[in-house]
């Protein structure tokens, strides 16, 4: 059971909102039977064993007409945006109340943010109105609503969280009801039915919703008191319901919850819904943060900043962000972000954090600054010893070459090297060939390295080429590395990338290296990181912020052209395009596997495999051979 503190819940104190969609205007195929009942189910449930005043439960309902409900609806407004959003926003803050529960039934849909985005039945295609649900749940962690009512706040969500990419036809705008002062001594409980990625279950035959259905019996057994204080056991005994389905083929989902998020999704107390105070942590002291201060000042975000921060909370044993993003913009920021956030009482989440940082940088003399202050403060405030950060990952061997444009026309200068960690320069060519020469040549020494056994351990092969050469699929290239010499596909054996130096120059290469840096301190699931583009789509704007990194330009052959000339000019590092006349449909290829960038050559290479003849740009500062002639 969970531990005991404050007050036994008063029904009395107690309010509802309650919403079940089962109708939408945006078409008959969207039609959901079970909702409305669920909703009902619920509100029968709060006001009958759990003893809620029924004028104190707030239900909106749009059901279909074959749900036979009848007299159960009579009176109960339909699940429109103006109904609910007033009775959320306008009516519940200024209640008397102590507890609000918080029940959704209908379709669900996650944005690029990872937010839970509920239609409302008077959505439709061109205008899908809909509650952001994480927004209005932040709202009530503010002083929006009054301080002193709803310290506690349950929400129950039985709905889809699929990414609404899929869903062409909709439009979603963006919904964010405005920030107030966070009030702190507020709890927050929020269980959906599903993870993200995850549809929910329903149950036609039946009209109910799978996840509805064994929530209701386990609450059915409690008080609502009990309820209240017992709601990590409650989720985690669904959990096991679900895992008991899952194995027998009978569910698909698994329930998922998450306590006291704050604006960028994450909880303070992992678990842990009661027995738990803000004041109660281990928090930087003032001594640390003036020795911090000059530490960090004018520091840019370091390469695996977004790691760091991620691995800062599993060291702490607490639920990370439910986002793919940094909160903040500045290293100072985000250790005020994390020092706000503590997830464990004797670990500061700002050491694992800048332990971890000073692991990763090249600036040795910065990382013992960074050490010197982790292990004074950790001593001073008597923390948890902190673990090692994980070593980086071995880097995959490649053979870079590079080709230079001669006086003669299509006549170019080769140079090799191979590359794991550093460079080690392989051959020059004793003089400048045309393609044809460029092909003997790589295949000559492709079968060299199959010779000496050291081909396996190659994994990747980047062309270095001028702008001209964009247009040549190096990937359909054949060398002599298969068995006795048989002529073999590069891209079918290599991740093959090219990379385009000669153009990373004056403000455009200012702008490719302010890219890179913000792709490698960010991460690679970021939601605004890749931009997709079809036939008709702008790309002069590229240049105008550090993301996107990331380029899919999914239009005709007749305008790559112009498209590549953008990204160059923008400074984008990575692009990918068709090889053939071929148009969109490339987020589909490419991003239902590849939710990490960085994975992005191998995923390239596996499409390759797939008979799509796909191009890939990926231009790493950080990997560029010498331009020396090294004859």
């Amino acid at each position: 059971m969970g531990d005991r503190t404050g007050p036994a819940v008063g029904p009395k104190r107690v309010y509802a909102l309650i919403v079940g969609v089962e109708s939408y205007q945006v078409s008959a195929a969207w039609n959901l039977p079970g909702a409305a009942r669920d909703a009902l189910r619920f509100a029968a449930w709060l006001t009958g064993p759990g003893e809620v005043p029924a004028s104190n439960v707030r239900m909106f309902v749009s059901a279909l007409p074959q749900a036979s409900l009848g007299k159960e609806l009579e009176g109960v407004p339909a699940a429109t945006q103006e109904n609910v959003e007033r009775a959320l926003f306008d009516e519940l803050p200024h209640q008397d109340g102590d507890l609000l529960w918080f029940f959704w039934a209908g379709h669900g849909f996650l944005d690029d943010r990872n937010q839970l985005l509920l239609p409302y039945s008077d959505a439709t295609g061109p205008r899908t109105r809909h509650l952001n649900l994480e927004s209005a749940l932040r709202r009530w962690m503010t002083t929006h609503v009054p301080r002193g009512r709803f310290g506690r706040q349950v929400v129950i969500g039985d709905a889809c969280r699929v990414h609404d990419r899929p869903a062409s036809k909709l439009s979603f705008d963006r919904c964010d009801y405005g920030r107030g002062d966070a009030v702190v001594e507020r709890r927050q409980f929020v269980l959906y039915a599903a993870r993200p990625g995850e549809a929910a279950q329903n149950l036609n035959e039946r009209s109910a919703g799978r996840f509805t259905d064994l929530l209701l019996d386990r609450l059915q057994t409690r008080t609502l008191d009990q309820s209240v204080a017992d709601l990590v056991d409650i989720a985690r005994e669904v959990q096991a319901d679900f895992h008991g389905l899952r194995e027998n083929g009978l569910a698909w989902q698994q329930p998922h919850f998450l306590i006291d998020r704050d604006w960028t999704g994450s909880t303070l107390f992992g678990y842990r819904w009661e027995g738990v105070s803000p004041g109660s942590v281990l928090r930087l002291d003032q001594l640390a943060w003036d020795q911090l201060g000059p530490i960090l000042k004018q520091r840019p975000l370091p390469p695996y900043t977004y790691d760091a921060y991620r691995w800062a909370f599993a060291v702490a044993g607490c639920v990370p962000p439910n986002t793919a993003f940094l909160p903040a913009g500045s290293l100072t920021e985000l250790v005020r972000d994390l020092d706000s956030r503590q997830g464990r009482e004797s670990m500061p989440l700002a050491l694992p954090f800048l332990r971890y940082v000073a692991a990763r940088v090249d600036d040795r003399r910065w990382a013992t600054e960074l050490e010197s202050w982790v292990g004074a403060t950790c001593q001073r405030l008597n923390t948890t010893p902190l673990p090692t950060p994980p070593d980086r990952a071995p880097e995959p061997m490649a053979l870079h070459i590079q080709l230079t444009p001669s006086t003669e026309d299509r006549v170019y200068g080769i140079r090799m090297w191979l590359h794991r960690d550093r460079f080690e320069f392989v051959r020059e060519a004793d003089r400048p060939v045309n393609l044809d020469g460029v092909r003997e040549e790589v295949g000559r020494q492709l079968s060299v390295l199959c010779g000496r056994q050291a081909l396996q351990a190659v994994r990747r092969v980047e062309f270095h080429i001028p702008f001209e050469l964009l247009h040549e699929e190096f990937e359909q290239w054949t060398a002599p590395i298969g068995r006795h010499g048989k002529e073999k596909m590069l891209g079918r054996h290599f991740e093959v990338v090219v990379c385009c130096p000669d153009e990373r120059t004056g403000v455009a290469g200012d702008h490719w290296l302010r890219k890179w840096q913000w792709f490698t301190a960010n991460g690679g699931n970021h939601p605004e990181a890749i931009r997709l583009l079809s036939e008709g789509d702008t790309s002069s704007d590229l240049h105008v912020a550090d993301p996107p990194v990331c380029v899919l330009a999914g239009v005709s052959a007749e305008h790559i052209g112009d498209v590549l000339d953008d990204v160059l000019d923008g400074g984008v590092p990575i692009a990918v395009w068709y090889r053939d006349d071929q148009q969109g449909g490339l987020g589909d290829v490419l991003l239902g596997s590849a939710n990490d960038l960085h994975e992005l050559p191998a995923t390239v290479y596996q499409r390759r495999n797939q008979n799509h003849r796909i191009a890939l740009l990926w231009d790493d500062p950080a990997r560029r051979p010498d331009s020396r002639s090294l004859a």
